[in-house]
């Protein structure tokens, strides 16, 4: 479940005694991201699912090479020159020691290079009628990323310089489905951050397909939750984010702050301490970003939407 080439970045970053870089925030594993994408695809109407699968071909929403493709590309040259910064886009920083709410407007360093506004910019964009189908192609799949980026709740928070996490060491976890220590083989050194990117995304998966995941998932959404969670905009979703990290994912089960430390071996989280009290959380976050993601979906792509309040489509 791990993939080398889209974390091997980590390693210089997280070594001990290693220089602090750019941050390194990555994402929801490619199974979490098509989860939130299985979600979102039960969710769109009709006629944004036909110019869903107009602008894909072949391809599917959750396919590795659409949901996670925005990890696929960073640190590319090529992409690079054609969408600058856009290393600086998975993340938002709020910092966990202030306190953020729906009135807070957003005022981004370096010119709106962060998650929150390449969610509006990307929606905007493939409204568009005027973009050349690669670029719209484009445009769906930052949109698709992006979404579930932000419901992971380190690419919205941060700590002390913590970089959402990933200076924060994780020695082991030992979850009830899903395990690593110290002796097991990783691509990675392991941080609180890469284990809300996926070691939680694969304790709740049991070792089941993601689009099994997605469908239980999809199942257990109430109606009104999901009119509930569409509304509010990309930033609002944001600092629900943030609070999640703030009151829960930088907590440990009894409530107690997690160290600060930078150094290892780092945390040893288990059923007990720390997976079983959060898992629902991490389970909610990703059923909220395919929600709002076919919410943003379906304004970009059917002018008949009838919004948050309106009937869902059937399944």
């Amino acid at each position: 479940m791990k993939n080398a080439a889209l974390q091997i970045l980590l390693i210089s970053i997280l070594t001990l005694g290693g220089a602090v870089g750019p941050r390194p925030a990555l994402a929801w594993s490619p199974e979490g991201h098509e989860i939130v994408a299985d979600i979102a695809l039960r969710r769109l109407t009709p006629r944004a699912k036909r110019q869903v699968k107009a602008i894909l071909g072949e391809k599917t929403l959750g396919e590795y090479e659409v949901a996670s493709w925005p990890d696929i590309i960073r640190g590319t040259q090529e992409y690079e020159n054609l969408y600058p910064h856009n290393g600086q886009w998975h993340f938002v920083e709020f910092n966990v020691t202030e306190k953020y709410d729906d009135d807070f407007e957003l005022k981004p360093p370096g010119h709106g290079q962060d998650i929150v506004t390449q969610v509006g910019r990307w929606q905007k964009e493939l409204a568009g009628k005027n973009a050349s189908a690669e670029r719209r192609l484009d445009a769906l799949r930052f949109l698709v990323h992006f979404t579930g980026d932000m419901h992971q709740p380190l690419h919205c928070a941060y700590r002390y310089g913590d970089m959402g996490g990933n200076m924060i060491p994780v020695h082991s976890f030992r979850g009830r489905n899903y395990s690593f220590g110290p002796g097991t083989q990783m691509d990675y050194a392991e941080s609180i951050h890469s284990v809300w990117d996926g070691a939680m995304v694969y304790e709740l998966m049991a070792g089941r397909r993601a689009r099994t995941v997605a469908r239980e998932l999809d199942g257990e959404i109430a109606p009104g939750q999901a009119q509930k969670w569409s509304q509010g905009k990309p930033l609002n979703w944001a600092i629900d984010s943030y609070w999640r990290a703030r009151k829960e994912a930088y907590r440990w089960a009894d409530g107690e702050s997690l160290p600060f430390k930078w150094t290892g071996p780092g945390m040893d989280l288990t059923s007990e301490n720390y997976i079983d009290a959060r898992l629902p959380m991490a389970k909610e976050q990703l059923q909220k970003a395919g929600v709002r993601l076919a919410h943003l979906l379906n304004e970009a792509l059917d002018p008949d939407y009838a919004g948050p309040g309106g009937e869902e489509p059937k399944k």
